[in-house]
């Protein structure tokens, strides 16, 4: 939650994360994987991996055709500090551990199995649906009396080695997870 003396810092961030990438995209309607893609985006610019490195960011998406051709067209050209990006569409046999950013879509049976896969590593884990950072993911994405919001889960952030700017986590709801920071 934001204190008195940080509410306009973080009104500006809810605005950030909140407003489309260009005037024009303001004027258009805007989809769910649209949305979901700006959400990844702005995730991204929020957060920090361990070591410092100018390889490109990996932004990975599995199971969503939709939501990676909207990322694909909202980044296309962008940096993050000096780092291009790369959005690429995985399949589950795909080593997932190489992405910076996975994004999962829908929570079904598999899900635990590729939480295991990227099990310690660097990778910002990212999913449709409120529940998914209480499964042990990072970023859930949900729809909320129409609005799309989302929930973090810190310790899961904590064990990946991501740190997710104070900003991101004001406007998060925060998720518990049982099994803490530790891995």
């Amino acid at each position: 939650m934001c204190k008195a003396s940080q509410f306009s810092r973080c009104a500006l961030v809810a605005v950030a994360l909140l407003l489309p990438q260009t005037a024009s995209e303001a004027q258009q309607p805007v989809t769910q994987p649209a949305m979901k893609a700006d959400f990844l985006y702005k995730f991204v610019k929020f957060a920090q991996w361990p070591g410092h490195t100018t390889d490109p960011l990996a932004l990975c998406v599995l199971d969503d055709a939709a939501v990676d051709r909207a990322l694909e067209q909202l980044v296309r050209g962008s940096t993050i500090g000096g780092r291009t990006i790369e959005v690429i569409r995985i399949s589950r046999d795909r080593q997932m551990r190489s992405c910076h950013l996975l994004y999962v879509s829908g929570v079904d049976a598999g899900l635990a199995a590729v939480l295991e896969e990227v099990k310690g590593a660097p990778v910002l884990t990212v999913s449709d649906g409120e529940q998914f950072p209480r499964l042990g993911g990072v970023i859930g994405v949900f729809l909320d009396g129409g609005k799309m919001r989302f929930a973090v889960n810190a310790d899961a952030a904590q064990r990946a080695g991501i740190q997710l700017s104070a900003k991101l986590l004001t406007l998060a709801k925060l998720v518990k997870d049982p099994r803490g920071a530790q891995p």
